[in-house]
C-alpha cells in the first residue's frame, strides 16, 4: 500500500476514500444535480398546466403550422392540409385577428413553417382550435404554440 501511495497520491487518496465507504465528489454532483432537476421538473408537472396554456398566460398569441417530410419530401395530404390552412388564416387576416403571417421554408424538401401571430391570446386559440381540427389525420401536418416572429 505504501508503494501504491508514492506512486499515485492521486489515486490513493481515491482509494483510501472508496475504502472507507466515502461518496467520490462527482457522485454527490450528480446527486445534486438529479435532486435539482427533479425538483424543477415536479414543480411544473404539480400546477396541472399544460405548455399550450403556459404559453397563452404569457400573453403569446403566437404559433406554428408545420408541414414536414420523412426524407422523400412533403407528402401531397400534407400540402393539401398546408393550403387549406391558409384560407381561415388569410380570412382572419382580413378581420385584423392576425396580426403577421410568415410562410418559410425550412428543409430542402419542401418543409415549411408557417408563424402567426393573432392580435390576442383569444383570436390565437380559436385559430387554433380550427387548425388543430384540419390537421388531426393528417401525418407531419402540426401546429404548435410557440414564439416564431423575430420583432
Amino acid at each position: 500500500m505504501r508503494d501504491m501511495d508514492a506512486r499515485s497520491p492521486k489515486y490513493a487518496a481515491r482509494e483510501r476514500n472508496a475504502a472507507k465507504g466515502g461518496l467520490r465528489p462527482l457522485s454527490i454532483v450528480l446527486s445534486l444535480g438529479i435532486l435539482a432537476l427533479t425538483a424543477l421538473s415536479s414543480s411544473g408537472e404539480a400546477s396541472g398546466v399544460k405548455s399550450e396554456t403556459r404559453a397563452a398566460e404569457k400573453s403569446s398569441a403566437e404559433f406554428a403550422v408545420y408541414a414536414l417530410s420523412r426524407g422523400k419530401g412533403v407528402p401531397e395530404p400534407t400540402r393539401g392540409a398546408l393550403r387549406k390552412a391558409h384560407t381561415p388564416l388569410e380570412g382572419a387576416q382580413q378581420r385584423g385577428e392576425v396580426i403577421r403571417l410568415k410562410e418559410t421554408r425550412i428543409g430542402l424538401e419542401g418543409e415549411t413553417r408557417l408563424c402567426v401571430e393573432a392580435k390576442d391570446v383569444a383570436a390565437a386559440r380559436a385559430l387554433l382550435l380550427e387548425l388543430r381540427a384540419m390537421a388531426e389525420k393528417v401525418e407531419l401536418f402540426n401546429v404548435v404554440v410557440e414564439p416564431c416572429l423575430k420583432k
